[in-house]
């Protein structure tokens, strides 16, 4: 059983929160250039000082928040044994997108900025973004072998490549068109239109 949390590191998360939630929220309203520290601490109304105790400089509130709703996914996805493989595909699909519209739009323009120029993840630096969310889209194919949905040929790096590629296409696109093509609102055609016909082959009966 983990221990309970002393007063002071309860104090300590909560005033972190506060610190993403006024980044978030400004970020949404100005864009990450327009926004300072300043700004970002009197909307929180915490000290300077405070932001300087969980963050070294402004790019790293996007970093936290590129791993909001992502970290366990995968997993959900994997547990859920009531669903077809193509079923907890299109979950996931449509809930990464969905995970990034909510935290909005100039704030995905900052994660495709920042990720780009690839920066380690905040919980495992051993992985950038884009091979975070490859490993994770890996782990739910590979367990889709590992329970004999799909065959053991199964080209699973290629897929993991393809998914990752249409779900980041449909992200860019939603911040060029200005969020007028949203991509949480493609996954159902995407799935049957064209992931579906892919697996087929692969399938066992």
């Amino acid at each position: 059983m983990s221990e309970k949390l002393t007063k002071r590191q309860k104090d300590a998360l909560e005033t972190k929160k506060k610190i993403v939630n006024a980044a978030k929220k400004l970020l949404s309203q100005k864009g990450f250039e327009e926004i300072s520290i300043i700004e970002i601490t009197k909307e929180a109304k915490v000290s300077t000082g405070s932001f300087y105790t969980y963050f070294k400089k402004k790019e790293d509130i996007i970093s936290e928040l590129n791993k909001l709703d992502f970290y366990n996914l995968a997993k959900t996805v994997i547990q859920m044994k009531d669903k077809t493989l193509i079923e907890r595909l299109e979950y996931y699909c449509e809930h990464f997108l969905l995970a990034i519209e909510r935290a909005g739009i100039e704030t995905c323009r900052q994660w495709t900025r920042n990720n780009i120029k690839p920066l380690p993840m905040p919980e495992e630096p051993q992985f950038t973004k884009y091979q975070y969310d490859n490993k994770a889209m890996n782990s739910v194919l590979e367990n889709a072998v590992e329970t004999g949905e799909l065959n053991d040929n199964f080209p699973i790096e290629d897929f993991t490549v393809q998914i990752n590629a249409q779900l980041y296409g449909l992200m860019t696109i939603w911040c060029m068109s200005d969020s007028h093509i949203i991509g949480s609102g493609r996954i159902k055609s995407y799935i049957s239109d064209f992931l579906t016909p892919a697996l087929t082959t692969y399938l066992k009966k």
